[in-house]
């Protein structure tokens, strides 16, 4: 929802207030519920991975890692079919050494995106641990993140007016929900607290997929088309400032075409394309991928509107 209001620099930094505050009034209704031994292998790795991540930031756009993560969401789909038999028996713990892996990830995920709560809940349910242990034991581990990505985000002038008050609301929010989970958690069963879980990450997914999809083809101006003409299919893709053109013809196959610069040709073709720049007016280059053969070129060749094309 953040991502439709916001702009993708910003989202982090609302993001985040949310999510300290959640942290915090979970860790104060379920302190009790905590386990120690999980927080002491997970938040040393996770703080110099949000470190990086926060400072990323800056240089990559969260839109396209936040792409990623609603596939892994979505992945989680099969576990909403799985039987309680059936998940008793595969729901093996992982190591514990894998939470140093989780801990760094979870910590370089948030940095970027300002959120890992969801993302990483197969984890938590993969350790055993009852549902209030689950609550209690998250907001513990994500605290120090949370407070530490703020920080970053403002010192780096990340943050706006605008997201700082949706930050707030979102935070009043996590207060009321935190305070009144504590009442509705004991008439959840084990089995339905993990359903709940899995279908919370898979409906993120799908919404976070549809949303950062129309985003990123609004800001790199992804178009694509196909048209048919005797025997070859055409299809172009454009993204950003560049055009994938995929071609297939029944005699010659896939082939994909992107158009090049001059500078990016052989040696031995830009001495032929000097040779043909003064005789055409205009002349347009692609390079020519086909499967199990070496990259070919095609120079386009326009004088008085007639096209002249050589393939090489």
């Amino acid at each position: 929802m953040l991502n439709l209001i916001l702009p993708s620099s910003v989202v982090p930094f609302s993001l985040t207030i949310g999510t300290f505050t959640s942290s915090v009034s979970r860790i104060a209704v379920f302190k009790k519920h905590i386990k120690w031994k999980i927080f002491f292998w997970f938040v040393p790795f996770s703080i110099p991975a949000v470190l990086l991540g926060a400072w990323l930031i800056k240089y990559v756009n969260p839109t396209y890692l936040q792409l990623i993560v609603a596939f892994f969401l979505i992945l989680n789909l099969p576990e909403l079919f799985k039987s309680k038999k059936k998940e008793t028996e595969n729901n093996k713990p992982y190591p514990k050494f894998l939470l140093i892996i989780i801990g760094f990830c979870a910590g370089f995920v948030s940095g970027i995106t300002g959120a890992i709560g969801l993302l990483f809940n197969r984890f938590y349910l993969r350790f055993g641990l009852k549902k209030e242990e689950i609550v209690a034991t998250r907001a513990a581990n994500e605290i120090f993140l949370h407070f530490i990505k703020l920080i970053i985000y403002v010192s780096i002038g990340l943050y706006s007016n605008t997201a700082l008050w949706l930050g707030l609301t979102i935070a009043v929010a996590t207060i009321i929900s935190s305070y009144t989970v504590k009442y509705i958690l004991p008439y959840l069963s084990e089995f339905l607290f993990k359903k709940i879980g899995y279908s919370a990450m898979v409906i993120s997914g799908i919404v976070l997929l549809i949303g950062t999809s129309e985003k990123i083809i609004q800001q790199d101006n992804i178009s694509f088309s196909a048209t048919h003409e005797n025997s070859e299919s055409v299809s172009k893709i454009s993204w950003r400032n560049t055009d994938f053109i995929i071609e297939f013809a029944f005699d010659d196959g896939f082939e994909v075409e992107r158009p090049i610069k001059p500078s990016e040709l052989p040696d031995h073709l830009k001495e032929k394309y000097e040779a043909l720049k003064n005789q055409y007016d205009k002349i347009h280059l692609e390079k020519v991928f086909t499967i199990n053969n070496e990259p070919a070129y095609e120079f386009y060749c326009y004088k008085n509107g007639t096209l002249t094309k050589f393939e090489i």
